[in-house]
């Protein structure tokens, strides 16, 4: 880890251009097709995870029950300050 002394440049390469050789590789190894295949399937996965995939009513009732928590943890600890 570089300290406030250390004023040496340095030389490696950056997030972008690392992120740019694995895409050019990935595309070199698997061709257009992988992208196009991936690309269709964009969204269109049912991934329970994702709050946008659920029924809203199921969102909402999340959402609500959030709120609860938070409110029952703000009064616990509103309460214990002088």
């Amino acid at each position: 880890m570089a300290t406030s002394k250390d004023h040496k440049r340095d030389d490696s390469m950056t997030t972008a251009e690392a992120g740019k050789l694995g895409g050019d590789k990935v595309a070199k190894e698997r061709g257009p097709e992988f992208y196009s295949e991936i690309g269709q399937k964009q969204g269109k996965e049912n991934n329970p995870g994702n709050f946008a995939n659920r029924p809203k009513s199921e969102v909402k009732e999340a959402g609500r029950k959030g709120g609860e928590a938070r409110s029952e943890t703000r009064d616990d600890t509103s309460s214990n300050r002088s």
